[in-house]
């Protein structure tokens, strides 16, 4: 069964206005100085978010028979065995973690897209998973995903895990 992520849209409104905000420092930076490259790294990176918030794609967690899909546009998108998985629990998650794909850079990875009480999958062995697509990968012990009706989430994974 295919649960959306809580709160995609919210992370799609502030990747595209931090994007219109660095673009906003550039322009102000330029002018301020008249110089070229204050005005052009803003821009980048601005244009660059701007671009991740529009084409954000789908969000979700996806429970089937034999694997668990966490996909958060073009940000993470991981398909993960029944039999990684030990265990699943809730855990609490707040601002200062961040939003989107986050790592504490020891055991785990969590693909968040709101705050509150998310889902904390545990996994028997440690498994590689990115967190910049083929740049920077974890072996991460946790998975954190924040999917709508939690409850039923967890129902449902508990249920495939137990069968």
């Amino acid at each position: 069964m295919r649960y959306p992520l809580a709160g995609r849209e919210t992370l799609q409104m502030i990747t595209g206005g931090g994007g219109v905000l660095a673009g906003a420092a550039g322009l102000a930076a330029y002018w301020s100085r008249r110089a070229f490259l204050p005005l052009a790294v803003p821009l980048a990176v601005g244009g660059g978010l701007m671009w991740l918030g529009r084409n954000m794609g789908d969000a979700f967690v996806d429970v089937g028979d034999t694997k668990v899909r966490v996909k958060l546009g073009v940000l993470f998108d991981e398909t993960i065995d029944l039999t990684d998985i030990a265990r699943v629990k809730t855990a609490g998650w707040n601002i200062l973690g961040g939003l989107g794909v986050r790592t504490n850079f020891k055991d785990m990875v969590a693909v968040v897209t709101r705050t509150g009480q998310v889902a904390d999958i545990r996994f028997w062995r440690p498994l590689r998973l990115p967190v910049i697509p083929k740049v920077l990968h974890v072996d991460a012990q946790r998975l954190l995903v924040s999917p709508d009706h939690l409850d039923s989430f967890l129902t449902d994974l508990r249920g495939r895990l137990s069968a």
